[in-house]
């Protein structure tokens, strides 16, 4: 038990900001999916105007776990530069989402419920990388 104990705190460790950034993830996407079905279901908004709102509620509740708990920016000095990029980033995987949306959904006729899981795996990993990259970076 006490080898597994050091395992796991070697790997959370060495994997820290990963583990972080799917938790963060996760419950930014459960926010995003909350929100999408809930208004599918109770609004007769076309399915891309709902992604859109969806898309903007997940944003502001993703930025400051991410900031701070997932990259570990710390202080207000350029909290508004990072603001700024953490949103930019975000518009692009919006705009990502959107296309890859309108052709499975509008072009192949795949039902929509299906389809937003599938294209969010996907802006997940590039939101990841963006945030990595562009936005939270070390040295600034």
């Amino acid at each position: 038990m006490k080898k597994l104990i050091e395992f796991a705190l070697t790997m959370y460790a060495k994997y820290r900001e990963q583990f972080w950034y799917l938790v963060v993830g996760v419950l930014t996407t459960v926010v995003d999916f909350v929100v999408y079905y809930v208004l599918s279901a109770v609004t007769p908004l076309h399915y891309m105007v709902i992604y859109w709102i969806a898309w903007a509620v997940s944003v502001l509740f993703a930025f400051f776990p991410n900031r701070s708990l997932v990259f570990q920016s710390t202080g207000n000095t350029g909290i508004f530069r990072q603001f700024t990029e953490f949103v930019s980033a975000r518009i692009a995987t919006l705009v990502i989402g959107e296309v890859l949306l309108f052709l499975l959904v509008s072009v192949c006729r795949f039902p929509d419920t299906v389809m937003k899981p599938v294209v969010q795996v996907l802006i997940v990993v590039l939101n990841y990388v963006f945030s990595k990259v562009f936005v939270f970076r070390k040295g600034r």
